[in-house]
């Protein structure tokens, strides 16, 4: 527990995009912060104020030392499906809150709706949370702009097309910072 008795916010993926920017923001408004890693030499980008947790999505035991008198979680799903029931029910008999950084898939957006198994994943981890029953946020950001730097820049840079599959879909990249704040100002006790 923090010197204030207030509870700590555990963040997964906290050495990602999003995951760091969270950090970042619940430290400067003086949270307790606990970061998951999978590997613990990937804890040296983190901030010292940061309690470092090693775990692993799909070794649900593991979150256990972390998870221990957290009061919420940042959960971004990056490992396969078959431990998402074993890892939201430890969440919720562990937490009062789970913020979920899931897909657009219930955006009517025709890009948004082609098959796409990770947005059948997200789906199912959203109908997990909710039936476990802690207080939930879900976070179904659009496209995140980070991802463009990958899929257009080497085109633009090459001076040739973007290539979109509905070119006359209108898009709106959404800047990783964005949906940083978003989720620590909702994973806040």
């Amino acid at each position: 527990m923090h010197p204030t008795n207030t509870p700590a916010v555990l963040v997964t993926g906290a050495t990602g995009r999003i995951g760091r920017l969270i950090v970042d923001r619940l430290l400067d408004a003086g949270l307790p912060v606990r970061a998951l890693v999978r590997r613990p030499d990937a804890a040296a980008t983190l901030p010292a104020r940061a309690e470092v947790f090693t775990g692993d999505l799909t070794e649900p035991e593991s979150l256990d030392p972390a998870l221990t008198d957290a009061g919420a979680v940042f959960l971004v799903w990056t490992a396969p499906p078959d431990s998402a029931a074993a890892v939201v029910a430890r969440l919720a008999a562990r937490v009062r809150r789970v913020v979920l950084l899931s897909s657009p898939h219930r955006t009517p957006h025709p890009f948004f709706q082609q098959p796409n198994p990770m947005a059948d994943l997200h789906a199912h981890i959203e109908r997990l949370i909710a039936a476990a029953g802690p207080e939930a946020t879900v976070l179904r950001p659009g496209m995140l702009a980070s991802n463009a730097l990958a899929w257009w820049a080497p085109a633009i840079r090459a001076g040739q097309a973007v290539r979109w599959p509905y070119g006359t879909a209108e898009t709106a990249p959404v800047d990783d910072r964005d949906v940083a704040d978003v989720a620590a100002r909702a994973v806040r006790p």
